[in-house]
């Protein structure tokens, strides 16, 4: 026996991704992609249920195209036999008049619509009984959420299907709507497994020694704040009574990643270009940062411009400081107008009393260059 569920959560069909620029067309691609590979890796494992744990869309109010790929997507599930169950999220909410969930039909098993968790959907898998307990909060009727789960019957395996948010810090400020846990409540529900969405970075929480529960991240990163692998999580019992096994399974088009370069003694603007293409694979899309003491200001917009054909978006930010470069020694020796400038800044600079003093004193020395050379 091997009951075998697919959890999913926070795939945000139809989200702008605007801060990615001028990318953002082919990043709402590779969006749509990576929903398409999940469906796919549920096909290709032969699982028997999916668990799409909210924020399915964007908003609660997505456009045609994005409603037909999530009913072909579904569609696809239906017709291999799988059975797919979803709340709703924070972005997609059933408590807007207008969403998308009361006017479109999409080929769920079960859409949880109820703001408390009511009786569960109880399959019958290999054998076993599987309930699952879903809730569709709204700001009124899901106060208390967490208290209204209840486990039915003793017998089977018991999962919930919440959208809600760990309070990982006890002093978070979470509204009730947000349905706030403290990750050692998860232990202590009663539950086989609890499939959670609303953060996007992949998580899991144990108790006991065993698997209680998991975030299983966006699929794909809509910003910087979602570095590396993007995954679904493939959640299987051998029995009962045992533990759940949690594999992994990454789903992104194309990851989002950090790295510091390190430009010092560089004194051509196509030597930084050079330096930073080769530090960054063009695989993944990049946030920059320039570290160092160069010879040349650096120009973190033209240098992104020169990358976008090979590396798509490149964001890059500039923390390098030209105080101890050789351009700055020689003005500061000048008897000029333009070496007082910059022998005042050097000054203010090395008697800044924090970081962000010396930060403005960079900026200004940057600038200083740019206009009077």
């Amino acid at each position: 026996m091997s009951i075998r569920v697919l959890h999913m959560a926070d795939a945000h069909l139809g989200a702008p991704l605007t801060n990615f620029g001028t990318y953002a067309e082919r990043r709402r691609a590779e969006q749509e992609a990576a929903f398409q590979r999940a469906i796919g890796v549920a096909l290709a494992e032969r699982v028997h249920v999916v668990l799409i744990a909210g924020d399915l869309f964007d908003t609660y109010r997505p456009d045609p195209h994005t409603v037909n790929l999530a009913r072909r997507e579904l569609t696809r599930l239906k017709e291999a036999g799988i059975k797919a169950l979803a709340v709703p999220g924070t972005h997609d909410s059933l408590s807007y008049a207008g969403s998308v969930y009361r006017r479109e039909s999409l080929p769920f098993h079960h859409f949880f619509v109820e703001p408390t968790f009511a009786e569960p959907i109880t399959l019958e898998i290999e054998g076993v009984k599987v309930s699952i307990y879903g809730i569709a909060y709204d700001r009124e009727g899901s106060k208390g959420g967490w208290s209204t789960l209840e486990r039915r019957h003793p017998d089977g395996i018991h999962i919930a299907l919440a959208h809600a948010a760990c309070r990982f810090n006890p002093q978070w400020p979470i509204a009730p709507d947000d349905l706030p846990f403290l990750e050692e409540d998860l232990g202590r529900l009663g539950m086989n497994y609890v499939a959670l969405g609303h953060y996007h970075n992949r998580r899991l929480f144990h108790a006991g020694g065993r698997v209680v529960g998991a975030y299983s991240g966006s699929l794909e990163a809509r910003d910087w704040t979602e570095p590396g692998e993007r995954h679904v999580l493939l959640v299987e019992w051998e029995a009962a009574g045992a533990p759940p096994a949690v594999q992994a399974i990454a789903v992104q088009t194309r990851m989002v990643d950090s790295v510091a370069v390190d430009v010092s003694g560089l004194s051509e603007a196509d030597d930084l270009v050079r330096m930073v293409a080769a530090a960054c694979p063009p695989e993944s899309l990049w946030r920059v940062t320039l570290t160092g003491e160069p010879e040349v200001v650096p120009d973190p917009q033209a240098i992104a411009s020169e990358l976008e054909p090979t590396h798509g978006h490149v964001l890059v930010s500039d923390e390098t400081t030209l105080v101890t470069s050789h351009r700055i020694r020689e003005r500061c020796e000048e008897e000029t107008v333009r070496g007082e400038f910059f022998r005042r800044l050097v000054d203010q600079r090395a008697n800044a009393v924090d970081d962000r003093g010396r930060a403005v004193a960079d900026r200004a020395i940057k600038l200083g260059l740019r206009v009077f050379g």
